[in-house]
């Protein structure tokens, strides 16, 4: 019995690790950007009328950015998150660049931002933070397949859309401690 309830496992666990497997995540980001002043944020409106999944994306989003430190405010926020489901094919211009984490820390290279452009299927979803102050979107993180048809959606999909979005955002809110990013 041990056997088959050890092989279920391994089955559902591969079945759900495949449903991810599909999905192409990268972000973009400006190198004009001093990523370690921002504190708090407030969300924009979700630029489609698809309120459940809104709904989701947007909880998905608020508990990746209370992990991370950053406080949610009403008044004055440091940033802007923005967010966009995209359900068809699209075509989207993204850059190669050094990861986030080594560019806030100093990494020294050509500055030059070197664009790449993606055909994406399956729809997609981006995450873009602004800085609320001067409008000028600083990080822009997406995945895409995320509506393809062929995909059965587990529960909590998009929550794990966004988290594997935002883990290409390994930043923390000015004065908090770096630490392992535990879903909540």
């Amino acid at each position: 019995m041990k056997k088959y309830l050890l092989l279920a496992v391994a089955t559902a666990m591969t079945m759900l690790s495949c449903n991810t497997a599909k999905l192409l995540v990268d972000n973009d980001y400006s190198y004009d950007t001093d990523f370690t002043t921002y504190t708090s944020y407030n969300f924009l409106n979700c630029e489609i009328d698809t309120n459940d999944i809104c709904t989701e994306i947007q909880d998905a989003i608020r508990r990746q950015m209370k992990a991370r430190g950053y406080k949610m405010q009403d008044e004055n926020p440091g940033l802007l998150v923005s967010y966009s489901i995209i359900k068809e094919r699209v075509g989207y211009k993204g850059y190669f660049q050094p990861s986030l984490e080594r560019w806030v820390n100093k990494y020294e290279n050509d500055d030059v931002y070197k664009v790449q452009n993606y055909n994406f299927g399956g729809g997609m979803i981006l995450v873009s933070l602004l800085d609320a102050h001067s409008s000028r979107l600083i990080w822009r993180g997406y995945a895409s397949g995320v509506f393809n048809k062929k995909v059965n959606k587990p529960v909590n999909y998009y929550r794990s859309v966004v988290r594997s979005i935002f883990d290409q955002y390994p930043l923390f809110a000015a004065g908090e401690k770096p630490r392992k990013i535990v879903e909540i």
